[in-house]
Formats: C-alpha cells, sequence, structure tokens
C-alpha cells in the first residue's frame, strides 16, 4: 500500500471514533482518487475538505485543499489547488459546484438539477489536461452540457445527455450518450440496460490526447443494488463494442462495485473501484487498452 493510501486509511480510521453530530456545524472531508491505465499513465489526488456549515448531504458551504499527481512514460507533473465550494437547492432545483485554482488556471465544477420524475440537469467542468504536452503547457479542458432523465413506466426509463468539450486548442468535441433502463426485480434492485455514446472531434489528433475523430460503444449492462443494514451496496458489469476512426470494432467492457454508508449519520463514507477498457484522455487508442481507478469520499461532522 502506498503512504497516500496509508494515510488517507490512518485517518479513517481515527475519524470513526468522532461521536455523532445531530445539528448543523462544520465537518471534514478527506477524498482520494488514484487511477492508472495500460499506456503507463497514473493520476492522484489526495485533498481535505473543510465544511464551515453542513446542514446535510444537499446543504453545505467549506473549502478544499488538493494535491494533485499526473505521470506518463518519461514525464511527471504534480500542483496544488485550493477550492470554494458549497451546494444547496430551493424548491425542486439542486445545485452543487466548487471553484478554485491551481495558482495559475480556473478550475472546478457546477451542476444544478431537478429533483422530480423529469429529471434535468446542467453542467460543467473544468480541469488540466492529464497528458505530457497538456501539462507542459498549461492547458486546460472545459466540458459543458445537459442531461434529461425520461420516465417510461413502472419498469423503464432512459436518459440522454449532450455536451461539448473544449481542450483549449483547435478542438471541439460533441458528446451525445444515451441509455435505456428496466428493472427486472425492482424489489432486488436488479436492472438491464442499454448505453450508448458517442463524441466527434473537429480537429482530430490535435495534440497528445486520445482524440480520434469519432468514437462509438454501445454495452449491455447488469446493474444490481441492495441495501443491507442502511449501506448501499452497488455492482456494475458491461460487455459491448467499441470502434473508433482508424481502428476497426473492438470489445469493451466495464466493472464497477460501489459501497455507501447511511448518508443520516454524524458521518458518511463512499469507496468506489472500476475497470474499463474504453479509452481515457490520454491513451494511445492500441489495442488491449485498460483503465482502473479507486475513488475514496467521506465526511465527519465535528
Amino acid at each position: 500500500m502506498s503512504p497516500a493510501l496509508r494515510g488517507l486509511a490512518a485517518a479513517l480510521m481515527a475519524a470513526l471514533a468522532l461521536p455523532v453530530a445531530a445539528d448543523p456545524g462544520p465537518a471534514v472531508r478527506p477524498e482520494m482518487f488514484l487511477s492508472s491505465d495500460s499506456d503507463g499513465n497514473r493520476s492522484q489526488r489526495a485533498s481535505l475538505g473543510w465544511d464551515v456549515r453542513r446542514e446535510d448531504i444537499e446543504h453545505w458551504w467549506g473549502f478544499k485543499a488538493e494535491r494533485a499527481r499526473f505521470s506518463g512514460e518519461g514525464w511527471r507533473d504534480a500542483d496544488e489547488r485550493l477550492f470554494v465550494r458549497a451546494a444547496g437547492g430551493t424548491g425542486a432545483w439542486r445545485w452543487q459546484g466548487e471553484a478554485g485554482t491551481d495558482g495559475d488556471d480556473l478550475l472546478g465544477s457546477a451542476s444544478i438539477f431537478s429533483t422530480d420524475a423529469w429529471r434535468k440537469e446542467f453542467f460543467l467542468e473544468r480541469d488540466v489536461l492529464e497528458t505530457r504536452l497538456g501539462t507542459a503547457r498549461g492547458l486546460v479542458h472545459t466540458f459543458a452540457g445537459a442531461a434529461m432523465d425520461v420516465p417510461m413506466g413502472e419498469r423503464w426509463s432512459a436518459t440522454g445527455l449532450a455536451g461539448l468539450q473544449d481542450f483549449g486548442g483547435d478542438n471541439l468535441r460533441r458528446h451525445l450518450r444515451a441509455s435505456l433502463v428496466y428493472a427486472v426485480l425492482p424489489e432486488q434492485g436488479l436492472s438491464l440496460q442499454l448505453r450508448l455514446r458517442q463524441f466527434n472531434d473537429s480537429d482530430p489528433r490535435e495534440l497528445d490526447y486520445f482524440a480520434p475523430g469519432r468514437y462509438r460503444q454501445a454495452l449491455g449492462v447488469v446493474s444490481m443494488r441492495r441495501f443491507v443494514g442502511g449501506y448501499q451496496w452497488r455492482a456494475t458489469a458491461g460487455l459491448g463494442r467499441q470502434d473508433f476512426t482508424g481502428a476497426g470494432s473492438q470489445p469493451a467492457r466495464l466493472l464497477e462495485f460501489d459501497v455507501q454508508t447511511p448518508k443520516d449519520r454524524g458521518y458518511y463514507l463512499r469507496a468506489t473501484a472500476g475497470y474499463s477498457d474504453a479509452p481515457a484522455d490520454s491513451a494511445s487508442g492500441g489495442d488491449g487498452y485498460h483503465y482502473r481507478y479507486v475513488r475514496l469520499e467521506a465526511v465527519w461532522m465535528l
């Protein structure tokens, strides 16, 4: 286990001894994200957040300090970020966002969404381009879009997403995603899904990030979500095909596991681990590519 992981595990164990707080107040929020791929690229983000006031999981505001490290074959880069972040809402609408900097660029994300059955979301994400040339030139990519849930009866539902992504140069990527979900056993949390995605680059192969021109993927997915003692467990497995400009049809696979503690206590923990062979931005685009990640999130009221 790496020193960063050991440090986070120690912090989590120590925080479990903290008393449960029922009233609004401050909270501490350690988070970590680790990823690696078959091209040798790695990303590590470790942060410590401080909520000045936290009422519940949907209403809070505070700060976050983050250390980010990126590396690949023959290169590495690291920076520190500081963010202001908050969440709130009114009526059927909720919002959440953070804005900060690494000392050079404005970074962050924002989302506003409705809580009705026809859920609508508008989002914006802005972060550094995690490639050798991206970090060397200080490039930032921006992704903006909208999504909508469409209920289709007791067991059927669908989701659609459209977005635009700018990579800090001439390339503008157009994203389209859709999913169709059928609840096979709603009481057991078992569903079957068809997930489709496509993106098109206006300026293919602009730099050293994955920009083939056109990318398409279709996945058949089985998902199981269960609640045990208030804890939410979810497992997802997908199998399908993908293709992109310059390459023929290839297998596409997805695995993800997620566990969350109850959200109505004085602490909240979530752990997610996943595997995919869909190329990330830093991918070479060759055969046999795969991507792995682990995400840990925690909140403790003080």
